[in-house]
């Protein structure tokens, strides 16, 4: 992953009984669905020890952040999140990119 690119984190807990379905959900329709939005260049996931699902999205610039989440097929992406809210324990959604010296924070000689 590119530190200088946006990038968005998906945080997903499913419930222990939901876990194999939400799974099997996740790695077969969810990330292809995401990797079909217009803008997002790479699509990663992993899994924490404590069973949170991470989905790690990254855009291919900055000024794709907003044509990307704005798109229909982010929008279809985000609607299939609907069927797993009675069975999440945790679910977050971040959206990071990188910070450029302002010039208030420049230093002075």
């Amino acid at each position: 992953m590119n530190p200088q690119l946006a990038f968005l984190l998906v945080r997903a807990r499913p419930q222990p009984e939901a876990r194999a379905r939400f799974d099997t959900w996740f790695r077969h329709v969810h990330l292809r669905d995401v990797a079909k939005i217009p803008g997002i260049g790479e699509v990663q996931a992993a899994w924490t020890a404590g069973g949170t699902r991470l989905g790690f999205y990254t855009f291919e610039s900055g000024e794709a952040v907003q044509a990307a989440l704005q798109s229909p097929q982010a929008a279809y992406a985000r609607g299939t999140w609907e069927q797993w809210s009675s069975e999440l324990e945790e679910f977050s959604i971040e959206i990071f990119a990188p910070l450029f010296p302002l010039p208030i924070y420049q230093g002075q000689s």
